[in-house]
Formats: C-alpha cells, structure tokens, sequence
C-alpha cells in the first residue's frame, strides 16, 4: 500500500495513471464511432444496434460504471497535475521557458479537455436520458423512428449540429496529443520511433474528429436536398 500511495503521489505516477486512462477511453471513443456510423444503415439497422446494447443489461450497467470510474480518475488525476505545475510555474519559468515547437493539440489540452467534458455532459443528458418514444424522435412523416429520429432531429438543427462538429474537433485535438503523450510517458521516446507516433497520432486523432462530424454535416446535407 505506500508502494503504492509512493507512486500515486509522485509526478510520474499521476501522469502514467493519465496515460493509462486516457487509453481506455481512446479505444471507448473508436467504439463508439464504429456504433454511430450504423445510422448510414437506415432507422432499422441504427435502433437494432442500440436494443442489441440495452438487451446487453444489467451487464451492461458495470461496463458504464467501470468508464465513468475511469472518466473521472482520469479527470481528477489531470487536474491534480495542472494545479501542480501551476503551484511550480515561479520557479519553472525562472529557469525555463515554454518550447515553441509544442503542437497546437498540446498547447490546447486544457482547453480540449474542458471542452470535452461539457460536451461528455451535454451528449449523456442530449441523447442517453432523452425519451426514445417521445416528440423528438418523430419525423416529418409523423412516426416515431427510436433512437434515430432523435438524432436526425437533433442534427437537423444547424448550431446543434455546429456545436457537436466543434467538440469534435476538441476530441481529434485532444487525443492527438493524448496517444503522443502515452507513449512518451511510457518511455517510447526515441528519434527512430517518434516521428511516426506523432504522424499516426495526429491521423488518427483527424479521422476520428471526421467520422463524427460526418454523422450531423450528412443529417444537414439530406435536409438541404429534402
């Protein structure tokens, strides 16, 4: 046990236990994507994913408990180390100052990340707790299309659709920067290797940024065409 408070409470500690964290929830978040895009399958093929899951509880339950744990350790840990190297920033910045050859994803990780965490907010209560059977999943034909109705009708509103493309954008930004920041806190770090991490993590963090976003800029481009 003070093994273990030894490594919590030292700066490499909290940093891997962000690293390993955040790697859960970058293969989350590229499980999700690849539920999302069943939506280009239709209404039956998009809602017979989404019973598929629910038919997945109470089991089901444990694995959300098990990601909001991690979510919020995650949270927590970094915020941990941002008020850390704030309390340290007199004497760092006497001695050092900031690389100008930071990306723009690490010079943005605070902002990304409490973009983020909104949107985590704003999504759960938006589409997870909104009645599958209700107004919002009606449309123009006056039936009830479930979950996917909601999302057409969600998407169908501009600055709604705005709104989710920017926080997008914010996690693309985020684990960019994120996937880098495992590796080199693990100690892969070496010139031979470093380029092509930074090349597969700024891909990978653009491709899942543009998975997402295609989901409302296809909902408003059918609407236009409607």
């Amino acid at each position: 046990m003070n093994k273990f408070f030894e490594f919590y409470y030292s700066s490499v500690g909290k940093k891997q236990i962000v690293a390993a964290t955040g790697l859960f929830l970058i293969l989350f978040v590229i499980a999700h994507l690849a539920g999302n895009l069943f939506i280009y399958g239709g209404p039956s093929v998009f809602n017979g994913y989404a019973e598929k899951l629910a038919h997945l509880r109470p089991g089901l339950y444990l694995l959300e408990f098990g990601l909001l744990l991690i979510f919020l350790i995650h949270l927590f840990v970094t915020a941990q180390l941002v008020w850390e190297n704030w309390q340290a920033r007199p004497q760092r910045y006497a001695t050092y100052k900031p690389s100008e050859e930071r990306s723009l994803s690490a010079k943005l990780m605070s902002y990304t990340g409490t973009l983020i965490f909104a949107f985590v907010v704003w999504h759960i209560l938006d589409f997870t707790f909104a009645d599958h059977v209700g107004p919002r999943s009606i449309l123009s034909d006056g039936l009830s299309y479930g979950l996917y109705g909601i999302v057409i009708n969600s998407f169908s509103n501009p600055t709604h659709s705005a709104l989710y493309i920017l926080a997008m954008i914010a996690v693309g930004m985020h684990l960019s920067h994120g996937i880098q920041s495992f590796f080199q806190t693990f100690g892969v770090n070496h010139p031979r290797y470093t380029i092509a991490i930074r090349k597969t993590s700024n891909f990978l963090g653009t491709l899942i940024a543009i998975g997402y976003s295609t989901i409302p800029i296809y909902v408003l481009i059918n609407n236009f065409r409607g």
